[in-house]
């Protein structure tokens, strides 16, 4: 059967926000640059995705309605939805950076704000599920980021990171399941000088899952340290890489 993640898209800035940093965060100036479909608080019932509340921004639509499927769709449906607006200049930047290409990207979801934490470490849990799996497991990744700055940081940083490295970005071409399709598995060991971490994939078949997508990842943690009671910026942002098809979408465990 179906299980459960509800959806309740079309959230406000502040709302989502809130959820992400919890109680007894100072929280200011938040902005959201989505379409009303392509963003929401999510609440879990049943399902593998391993987290129990939070929020979801996508690059198509966060819930299924109407005929129209969105991340929390039932098992072998497919979510392609094209929102019609434009990328983001940061993601452009960080898919080339990683790739080497000349990728452009397409249908933009970001949330921002300023916070300041209490603790010198800021942290939060999330998975990372895409509908370009398998079949573009390096030709085509659609891209995401956590963007932290502030003091004590060089710039703005990319904090969705597999685990254990310094700078290798969590997206498709990093974590899947080792199988090339399209360009294959070489782009990945050109750019990266490894192979995939496939022991961080989740293939998402249609009698285990509640995530419409076809694969995503394990529940990963961003991270990074920080000079408590001073302010940092954080930008969260997703979007469609080389076409505006085939959606992804990733879910922030609530604070």
């Amino acid at each position: 059967m179906h299980a459960q993640i509800d959806v309740v898209d079309n959230q406000t800035a502040q709302a989502l926000a809130q959820t992400l940093v919890g109680q007894g965060v100072i929280m200011t100036n938040p902005t959201l640059n989505c379409p009303t479909q392509a963003n929401g608080k999510f609440t879990v019932t049943a399902s593998n995705l391993g987290l129990d509340s939070g929020i979801v921004l996508t690059s198509g639509r966060a819930n299924t309605l109407g005929g129209l499927t969105g991340a929390n769709g039932a098992p072998g449906m497919t979510a392609s939805n094209t929102n019609s607006v434009a990328g983001d200049a940061q993601l452009t930047t960080l898919i080339n950076s990683n790739t080497g290409g000349s990728i452009q990207t397409f249908d933009a979801c970001i949330l921002e704000f300023d916070f300041v934490p209490a603790g010198d470490t800021v942290k939060f849990d999330y998975v990372f599920g895409s509908d370009e799996y398998t079949t573009y497991n390096c030709s085509i990744n659609d891209v995401f980021g956590f963007f932290i700055s502030g003091p004590g940081l060089t710039g703005s940083q990319n904090i969705a990171l597999i685990p254990g490295t310094a700078n290798t970005m969590v997206g498709i071409s990093t974590v899947n399941n080792g199988q090339g399709a399209g360009q294959g598995n070489p782009c990945f060991l050109n750019t990266f000088g490894n192979g995939p971490y496939t022991q961080y994939y989740i293939d998402n078949t249609a009698t285990s899952t509640t995530v419409v997508y076809n694969g995503m990842t394990q529940i990963f943690q961003a991270i990074k340290g920080v000079i408590p009671c001073e302010t940092y910026h954080l930008k969260l942002a997703i979007a469609d890489a080389s076409d505006g098809i085939l959606d992804s979408g990733v879910f922030l465990k609530a604070g």
